[in-house]
């Protein structure tokens, strides 16, 4: 679209902005609980992330339009004060005069956007979501920023007492403040314990939600975010652009991953990063940063804090805003990295808006008909929902007419991206992407910028057990044969009990929503459970990269190598990884095959097998908190497929590494600096490395022939 600027035929702007004024919908709350809200009868064209004014003084987000007229909002301020059947509308922030494409010129509204703080003064700091620092975390930037916010009030409260009237006095004492703080605070304040402070980041605002980047104006990814987690370069290695999850059970080191990551991803580059905690408690999360402070770091990552107990709506918008410090980066043409820890609060807030629906339909559920909390449950109770509200006439669509909700409709199969799924899942599958595809990297006519996320999720991905046999299908089998089968198939139902009972932990998202992300998103990295950890040599098919933090201290996770995969192929490694980590990977699959075919354990070739893979396990072992960077990656790999390790115990293994590491780092500057300048391993780096780890493997024999 461009300006309309001819005014010839076109109808009189005054008479055309006043039908639009009078357009402006007036919806009906429905549904108050936690900050969230179910409502009804709103602007379809609004876009998400509208501001929205409720008739008691509260205002809100738009968060999701459904396609049956319902929208779910999060409230920003006066939560306790809206209750169901009050009126809701968008704020219009002005009306537009356009020229469509098809359709000729057109006036229309442009709705005004809540805005989350995106500036510089984010990085080292730790704050909420509209900016405000988070004194309980000490950060020099939070330090500097309260002892200034300190300096300031005195200084006010002098100037204060000097004026002669009240009303002088109230507006000096008053604290100067950003865009952003003040329409929050004029429109009731956040529901989150504020500190009082002024914000940061109100220099440069951003959407809070913000529409999907158009596919025109995206890029293929083709260049690598180097992270210095081994197991994660190496297994699922992360385009600029790229959404990849870090899924594991509780305890299975995510944030740990995450952080290295943070740390790694700036070595040498000075990346941008946003990390967005909320699980971790204040006194954690400082234990946390002071890692990356260590290392300088922090001074280039920006922190969103929510406390773990915190509403709903509060953790949902800390994500927001953490992609919303992002974005502005890639616009600029910048790079960033996003670590999102953790998406429990997205699933969290779609299933309890969804229940929100079903909670009226609580007479059916006294009655027995809803049995649990299952999709169909809530099928219902949205259609009782739409059989009270239609008798009230409150459930409409644009033409004014009503609207029927009922299962049927909901459990339709529709086409979403080009998949048949229902009704209520695409509905909650385009929920999850606002989020997701935030992530792009831009096309270089808009400055080729990029914005990656990490998103934590805690939970497991499926095994791929695969459902039990229809019994009544073989008619052909005798009793006997039958009763054999069903033995087998008992056990094997038992099994997958089991699994099933150890696969929710508490604080972990159910199975089938940790699938629904990974169909979204490019790719993901699968953490072993902790109880899987206690001999990870002893396990070919999981590959150790790093270490968990706890109160007890760190202690190594472990990556599944077959469930860990990438969408974006190999297009994501550097031109030197490329090289060596696809065979790494291939060996773990073959070590796996050979175990499960061997015909016993004395097999040379399931030795063979297990002897590379428990190399490559030991090799991708790391110290938390320690990433590597390239160059030190490719010469462990390099040397593992050569074969230099292989007469080397698995004990030992990390040792000799790091051992002819530092030959090179005293002795071989260059081939070093050369890795990692071109990213690319040539023919005389390569005879280098052989010859250096060649030299130790002879001083290792003669050290042992001495010892005999």
């Amino acid at each position: 679209m461009s300006i309309f600027k001819q005014r010839t035929m076109a109808p009189n702007q005054l008479a055309t902005l006043r039908e639009l004024e009078s357009k402006v919908s007036l919806g009906r709350v429905l549904w108050c609980k936690d900050s969230l809200v179910i409502m009804t009868g709103i602007n379809p064209d609004a876009p998400l992330g509208t501001k929205l004014a409720f008739v008691s003084g509260g205002s809100g987000i738009l968060l999701w339009h459904r396609s049956d007229n319902l929208a779910f909002a999060i409230v920003a301020g006066g939560a306790a004060n809206i209750q169901p059947g009050e009126g809701v509308e968008c704020k219009v922030k002005g009306i537009l005069q356009v020229l469509d494409d098809t359709k000729g010129p057109i006036t229309r509204k442009e709705y005004e956007l809540m805005q989350a703080p995106a500036g510089e003064s984010l990085y080292g700091a730790v704050v909420n979501y509209i900016g405000q620092p988070i004194a309980e975390i000490d950060t020099p930037a939070n330090r500097a920023h309260i002892a200034k916010h300190k300096s300031e009030a005195a200084a006010a409260a002098a100037l204060a007492a000097t004026d002669a009237t009240a009303s002088s006095s109230s507006a000096a004492a008053a604290p100067q403040r950003g865009g952003m703080m003040t329409s929050w605070e004029e429109e009731g304040g956040p529901d989150i314990a504020g500190s009082g402070l002024s914000g940061l980041g109100l220099e440069r605002l951003k959407p809070l939600i913000k529409e999907q980047v158009a596919m025109k104006n995206r890029e293929q990814i083709t260049e690598s975010l180097f992270t210095g987690v081994k197991g994660l370069d190496t297994l699922t290695p992360l385009g600029r652009g790229a959404s990849l999850l870090v899924i594991g059970p509780s305890g299975s080191g995510k944030t740990s991953l995450a952080l290295d990551a943070i740390q790694g991803c700036q070595l040498g580059s000075g990346m941008r990063c946003v990390l967005a905690s909320t699980t971790l408690s204040a006194k954690d999360l400082e234990q946390r940063l002071e890692c990356l402070e260590a290392a300088g770091c922090l001074a280039n990552t920006a922190v969103f804090f929510a406390d773990p107990s915190a509403p709903l709506a509060t953790k949902l918008a800390t994500l927001m805003a953490a992609a919303a410090a992002g974005e502005r980066v890639r616009d600029e043409g910048g790079h960033s990295l996003v670590v999102l820890d953790d998406l429990s609060s997205l699933s969290d807030t779609w299933d309890s808006l969804v229940l929100g629906l079903a909670e009226l339909g609580q007479a059916k559920l006294r009655e027995g008909l809803i049995k649990s909390y299952t999709w169909d449950s809530l099928v219902l109770g949205l259609a009782e929902l739409g059989q009270a509200k239609l008798r009230e006439g409150l459930i409409k669509n644009e033409a004014g007419q009503d609207v029927t909700l009922n299962p049927a409709t909901e459990q339709e199969l529709v086409d979403y991206e080009g998949m048949l799924v229902s009704g209520a899942v695409a509905q909650r599958r385009g929920f999850f992407s606002v989020l997701f595809l935030r992530a792009a990297k831009l096309h270089a006519a808009f400055g080729g910028g990029s914005m990656t996320l990490l998103p934590l999720v805690p939970g497991r991905p499926a095994s791929g057990t695969k459902a039990a046999l229809d019994m009544s299908k073989y008619t052909t089998l005798s009793e006997e044969q039958k009763e054999k089968m069903r033995q087998v198939l008992e056990k094997k139902r038992a099994a997958e009990a089991a699994l099933m009972a150890l696969s929710v932990g508490p604080g972990e998202l159910k199975t089938e929503t940790v699938e629904e992300f990974i169909s979204i998103s490019d790719g993901q990295i699968v953490l072993e459970p902790p109880m899987r950890l206690a001999n990870p040599s002893s396990s070919s098919s999981s590959s150790s990269s790093s270490s968990s933090s706890s109160e007890a201290g760190p202690v190594a996770f472990s990556i599944n190598p077959k469930l860990s995969i990438t969408r974006i192929g190999s297009r994501a490694y550097s031109k030197a990884l490329e090289q060596l980590a696809p065979q790494i990977r291939l060996d773990l699959a073959q070590a796996e095959d050979a175990r499960k075919f061997a015909a016993n354990q004395d097999d040379p070739v399931l030795r063979r097998y297990e002897v590379r893979s428990q190399r490559i396990t030991a090799a991708l072992q790391q110290q938390p908190g320690h990433p590597v960077p390239l160059q030190d990656l490719v010469v462990t790999l390099f040397a593992i497929q050569e074969g230099l390790a292989d007469s080397v115990p698995a004990k030992d293994v990390p040792a000799f590494l790091e051992e002819g590491l530092k030959v090179l780092r005293n002795e071989q500057q260059e081939l070093l600096a050369d890795i990692a300048r071109s990213k690319q391993l040539t023919a005389k780096s390569e005879r280098g490395i052989v010859a250096v780890f060649s030299a130790l493997l002879k001083q290792r024999e003669s050290a042992s022939d001495v010892s005999a």
